[in-house]
């Protein structure tokens, strides 16, 4: 015995291109934030830093910071690219060394994966690199509504 549902076909061609307008909706809201967030940290990079009583030039670094896309669009990197030991130099300009990492690590903002991170760069301590966060903050304030966000476009397109 079979059981043959009238407009079924039909529903189911409405559900993918229901689906498919859910994931457009999630990479557009996607590429805009991480946009927003390269945007911003440019904007706040630091020009220079302080290592003791030397100030070292960074002019650098806002040409350097970009993002990457990867996943078909479903995921985003957002830092410096340079070769070799960029992740380092972003990890140091951006949280400092020493005395100046823990107390910008111990804002509450800083969740344990990106502690981690910065614990990869860690040495002995007792840096003098003074941290000058311009990727983090931009990072939290662009992706502190991302699920709202992306709730109301996906709605937004799918009418």
């Amino acid at each position: 015995m079979s059981v043959k549902i009238k407009g079924l076909d039909k529903a189911l061609a409405e559900l993918d291109k229901k689906g498919d307008a859910v994931i457009e909706a999630v990479k557009d809201t996607l590429q805009k934030v991480a946009t927003d967030i390269e945007v911003e940290a440019i904007r706040n990079a630091p020009s220079s830093y302080q290592i003791g009583d030397a100030r070292i030039n960074l002019s650098f670094i806002k040409q350097k910071i970009d993002k990457k896309v990867s996943n078909n669009g479903l995921s985003w990197n957002i830092g410096l690219d340079v070769p070799g030991t960029g992740e380092q130099w972003e990890s140091w300009i951006e949280f400092g060394t020493g005395l100046s990492a823990r107390e910008i690590l111990s804002n509450p903002e800083y969740t344990s994966e990106v502690r981690n991170i910065a614990r990869q760069f860690y040495r002995n301590g007792k840096g003098r690199i003074i941290g000058q966060p311009y990727l983090m903050p931009a990072f939290f304030r662009n992706t502190a509504n991302l699920a709202q966000e992306i709730e109301e476009k996906i709605n937004k397109d799918i009418k």
